[in-house]
């Protein structure tokens, strides 16, 4: 299977028609699988643990995140998976609620998120990002 480390073009269009017509609170279900070994582009920054270049990630964008109203709900490792194929595994869990879609849309198109993505690419070996809206 394919991995998934970034939103498509046909995702994000899907997204920003959500976003145009929504205006309440998401929250974003990440599931990870982390590599053992960071896969950076720049194979001299290889020097590290997926783990390490995870925690890159969450503090390159920690600011922008902020600023973007983002709220860290919950985080954990996985452990096991009673529900679902036993060939694939994820790693970490994490629950991350926006103000809105449009806040998301528009913290992911900052230099500062693009830039800290990196991290996240190269301590990913796949992911999914899942959009939840609150029961009405």
């Amino acid at each position: 299977m394919k991995p998934h480390l970034e939103i498509t073009e046909e995702n994000m269009a899907a997204l920003q028609a959500f976003a145009a017509t929504h205006n309440t609170p998401i929250v974003m279900v990440n599931l990870m699988q982390v590599r053992a070994t960071a896969c950076y582009e720049d194979a001299v920054l290889n020097d590290c643990s997926g783990y390490e270049a995870f925690a890159r990630y969450t503090q390159g964008s920690s600011e922008v995140r902020q600023h973007a109203g983002a709220e860290l709900i919950w985080s954990g490792r996985a452990m096991q998976m009673p529900i679902g194929p036993s060939e694939k595994t994820w790693d970490l869990v994490a629950l991350v609620r926006y103000p809105s879609a449009k806040a998301y849309i528009e913290m992911v198109a900052t230099k500062a998120y693009a830039a800290a993505r990196a991290h996240r690419r190269a301590a990913l070996y796949d992911s999914r990002l899942i959009m939840t809206v609150e029961n009405a």
